[in-house]
């Protein structure tokens, strides 16, 4: 996981204004997981041209295989649930960000994914290609899960999780302050100091943390009209 205190330390240090009080815990928190989720969508973006670059021939393969690091990195964030299905429906999870596979829990037969309702109403009419027990379908909407036949009681979901972030003792919390702080008065003046038990990591393989401390700079850079940050950090990022 990437450590928080080390990408706001960073932060701090790139900016060079602990003394403005301009990159404050606040506005590093309302960033983090923003910029946490453009690195996530970003590892899909570079498996899809892993995947290309694979099929020219170019890839390193073995250990130095682009595409495997790639879904090793995406790896962090696969989750399994089993799910109750009550008159067909099913409630996704609330991480749930992607679908890998859909399975009923009792027999684990695969369940055939459909996001299309159209494709669904054809499928359901059909004489040959209808749902049945060996030969079940999901209706996958943006509220729920629809499953046929209609007396499958429960299904085994495995799916890509949001990123959310990790606490001291490596547990999942969805709903973070990323950086938490104390503060006391030394010689007259408020002192700010890292609070480790109510602070959260990110939810990113370690090696990610010089992407998270740019991203974090460009948003921020954005937000204080910092044109020297903002820039830098773009230039860092293109330069790997």
């Amino acid at each position: 996981m990437v450590s928080v205190l080390q990408v706001y330390t960073a932060l701090k240090d790139l900016a060079n204004k602990e003394q403005k009080g301009f990159i404050t815990p606040q506005v590093f928190n309302s960033f983090a997981a923003l910029a946490q989720m453009n690195i996530y969508n970003e590892i899909f973006s570079e498996l899809v041209d892993a995947k290309r670059i694979s099929r020219q021939n170019f890839d390193p393969g073995r250990d130095k295989s682009i595409r495997k690091q790639k879904e090793e990195d995406l790896s962090y964030f696969i989750a399994t649930e089993s799910i109750t299905v009550s008159n067909g429906f099913a409630e996704k999870p609330s991480d749930l960000s992607k679908i890998i596979s859909m399975s009923v829990s009792e027999s684990s037969t695969s369940i055939d994914i459909v996001y299309d309702v159209e494709k669904m109403d054809r499928i359901a009419d059909s004489e040959l290609s209808a749902p049945s027990e060996s030969f079940p379908v999901a209706l996958v909407s943006p509220l729920d899960i629809e499953v046929f036949p209609i007396n499958t009681t429960a299904i085994k979901l495995r799916y890509y999780a949001k990123p959310t972030s990790f606490d001291k003792d490596g547990d999942i919390d969805p709903n973070p302050p990323y950086y938490d702080y104390n503060v006391f008065s030394y010689t007259g003046e408020d002192v700010e100091t890292f609070n480790s038990a109510n602070s959260r990591d990110f939810m990113l393989p370690p090696h990610y943390l010089t992407e998270v401390v740019m991203e974090m700079a460009k948003l921020i850079g954005v937000r204080l009209r910092d044109q020297q940050v903002s820039v830098f950090a773009t230039q860092e990022e293109a330069s790997e």
